[in-house]
């Protein structure tokens, strides 16, 4: 009985390691997850976005710099999960050069702009968050995603949702 009982729990062990490796899900998961599941960017989605990117706007000169990361969501205070996301950080600059807005340098689990799904329809884009204490708490929603096949040129769109603008702002 000693035998069988230890061949038990050593089966339970493996089983048990088996499920906790069996937790990872595609980039595509918008289901609910496991406590502590892998939601992963399985198919490199992410990476064509990946890196430093320049457009002008008016007079002033944005860069945006996007990097994937694997950030451990714990939102949902009964269901917490990693995944697979960009986050992004900018810096803006006058036609001169001269530094108007400069976030670079934060570390990724503090930056302003982060990940969050993926559309396919009615074309392939991405969603991104935007929250900016530092600039009177504007909060907004990118999409983001490619002007050609080749992917070299993103095509930017955000909407703003700040509910309120003080008078200092």
């Amino acid at each position: 009985k000693k035998n069988i009982m230890k061949k038990l729990i050593i089966l339970l062990a493996l089983h048990s390691l088996f499920l906790s490796f069996a937790q990872i899900y595609p980039l595509n998961t918008y289901s609910e997850v496991p406590t502590n599941a892998y939601i992963k960017d399985l198919n490199n989605d992410l990476l064509p976005y990946e890196g430093d990117w320049k457009a002008t706007w008016g007079n002033k000169i944005f860069f945006v710099q996007f990097k994937r990361i694997k950030k451990y969501l714990d939102h949902k205070e009964n269901n917490p999960y990693y995944k697979d996301l960009l986050v992004g950080k900018f810096k803006v600059m006058d036609q001169n050069g001269l530094i108007l807005y400069d976030n670079t340098n934060l570390p990724n689990e503090d930056t302003k702009i982060e990940g969050g799904r993926f559309f396919t329809i009615p074309i392939k884009q991405y969603y991104l968050f935007y929250i900016d204490p530092d600039i009177c708490n504007i909060t907004g929603k990118i999409y983001i995603d490619f002007v050609s096949n080749n992917q070299t040129q993103l095509n930017w769109k955000f909407i703003d949702t700040t509910d309120i603008i003080t008078s200092s702002c």
